[in-house]
């Protein structure tokens, strides 16, 4: 048995009317501090979620990120919308003229197409078919990723070729 165990079961059987102390105050001041830290980042992220954005001109949007194969062939299909506000960059790790479709797409996009940091195409209003095939698009040049928004976003939060791009992560 411990020297604590000790003490407590001593206490117990003399019947001693002395309060028992488990901790000294070294450790409840660090139990103290500990709890602090834990709510007071608890709360800092709840105010500043780790959420990827993207910086392109002085517009601030957030990101879903389409990493793996299945994430990239998916993308937003089967989706009723995307969230005001937020698109879904698709990073790739060479450039191409990378084809997209709007295979099981509910809602038209815009595409920005991006590469070496900066918008080098943009596709506005992409519908969901043209005629009775499913739509696809293309930039005009070789890029390294792509930004799918709502169609309408690259007019609303005045996007252009040429804008510089930053990827936010913190």
């Amino acid at each position: 048995m411990n020297k604590g165990a000790q003490r407590v079961v001593s206490a117990l059987l003399s019947g001693a009317d002395e309060p028992l102390v488990f901790m000294n105050k070294t450790q409840i001041i660090i139990g103290i501090t500990v709890v602090v830290l834990i709510l007071f980042t608890f709360g800092y992220y709840i105010r500043n979620p780790l959420i990827p954005k993207i910086k392109i001109g002085d517009t601030i949007l957030y990101l879903e990120l389409a990493i793996t194969a299945k994430k990239k062939e998916i993308g937003l299909g089967g989706r009723d919308s995307l969230q005001d506000g937020w698109g879904m960059l698709f990073p790739y790790d060479h450039k191409e003229s990378y084809q997209f479709w709007m295979k099981g797409m509910k809602f038209p996009l815009d595409f920005v197409w991006i590469a070496d940091k900066k918008v080098v195409d943009i596709s506005e209003n992409i519908p969901l078919l043209t005629g009775s095939e499913i739509t696809t698009v293309k930039p005009k040049v070789p890029v390294d990723q792509i930004l799918e928004l709502n169609a309408g976003d690259v007019k609303k939060y005045n996007i252009n070729i040429g804008d510089p791009v930053v990827i936010i992560t913190k």
